[in-house]
Order: structure tokens, then C-alpha cells, then sequence
């Protein structure tokens, strides 16, 4: 069994999830997608849940990827940095129209009280986030772009939760404008430019 296999499997459970959620997506219609038999599924996982858990570390490792990539250019300031991740998910969002939702929220909705392991994945990845986010921001205080009397991993939560809210809005709204909102709050009133 190679891990292509796995890999598959992985994606068409994604794919699923994203389109129907956790509950909705069943294992028969995952495997047909991969083309893969069901024994060979169990090579790989010995449970939808456990597929559930890969697809969450899959889906975070692909978001700290892109985060780490727009956090860690030098040429920008730190919070020239935090801006263009979320300006680089604003056009992420234009490009696909509005149709790509945040699969790590969506199953955190549904799966909440009902998974432990499923729950800590969610929570693991949020951690990861907010770290890298903090530390962004710890440099901003360092270099007095941030107010240092804020407390970097607070900012961090509450800007990942802010936007966790935003993106399930412009689903809702089909509409770009809280996003504009959070752009505006965050990078204007929350940590307005310092003279």
C-alpha cells in the first residue's frame, strides 16, 4: 500500500467534508472518490474519525504554510507582514467566489461535543496559529509598529477567532465586505498605523 494511496483517500475525504460536512460526507461515497476498496481504507485508518484527524492536521498544515510563507517576509514590517496574510486570503476568497470555506471551523462546529481526538486536532492547529501569529506580533511590539502594553497572544486568539467569524459571514453574505470590516478594525483601530 503506498502512501498515495493514503494521500487520496486523504483528499476525497476533504473534498467531502467541505461539501457536505463531516456527518454528511459517508465513507462508502470518500473511497468511491478515491478509488480505493474499503480493506485498503483500513490499511491507512482504523476509523472514519482517524480520517477525520488527517484531514484536520492536512488542512491546518496547508494554513501554516501560507501563513509562514506571507509572516516570514523580511522586506515587510511585521504588521505589513499580518495584513498581507489576510489581504492574500481576501483575494483567496474573491478568486474562488466565496466558495471555499475554512474546513478546520466547519468541522470544529460539528464535531465539538462529539469527538475528543477529532477536538484536540482542532485545538492543536489553533495553537499552531495563534503562536506564529503572536510571535509576528511580538516583533511589532519590538519594533514599536505594535503597542507593547497588548498582550501578543490574546491579539493573536482574537484575531483568529475574529476571522474564523468573518469567513463563515461572507459564506452567509456571499459578499466580501466583512472581511473589508475586519481589515479595517484590526489593521485602523486595533493596531492603528504609529507615527
Amino acid at each position: 500500500m503506498s502512501s498515495e494511496t493514503k494521500q487520496n483517500i486523504i483528499e476525497a475525504g476533504c473534498e467531502a467534508m467541505v461539501a457536505k460536512s463531516y456527518n454528511g460526507a459517508g465513507l462508502n461515497e470518500i473511497l468511491k472518490e478515491a478509488g480505493v476498496p474499503k480493506g485498503s481504507f483500513y490499511h491507512f485508518f482504523k476509523s472514519k474519525e482517524e480520517l477525520g484527524i488527517a484531514i484536520i492536521e492536512k488542512s491546518v498544515d496547508e494554513n501554516i504554510q501560507a501563513l509562514r510563507q506571507r509572516l516570514s517576509d523580511r522586506t515587510k514590517t511585521p504588521v505589513q507582514r499580518l495584513r498581507a496574510y489576510y489581504e492574500w486570503a481576501r483575494e483567496h476568497l474573491l478568486s474562488v467566489g466565496f466558495r471555499r470555506e475554512c474546513l478546520i471551523s466547519k468541522l470544529a462546529l460539528e464535531i465539538g461535543t462529539l469527538s475528543g481526538p477529532m477536538q484536540s486536532a482542532v485545538r492543536c492547529g489553533w495553537d499552531q496559529w495563534r503562536s506564529i501569529i503572536a510571535q509576528c506580533i511580538r516583533e511589532g511590539q519590538s519594533s514599536g509598529e505594535i503597542d507593547p502594553n497588548q498582550d501578543a497572544e490574546a491579539l493573536s486568539d482574537f484575531m483568529i477567532s475574529s476571522f474564523e467569524g468573518v469567513l463563515i459571514r461572507v459564506q452567509v453574505n456571499n459578499d466580501i465586505a466583512p472581511i473589508d470590516e475586519f481589515l479595517h478594525f484590526v489593521f485602523e483601530v486595533l493596531i492603528p498605523p504609529r507615527t
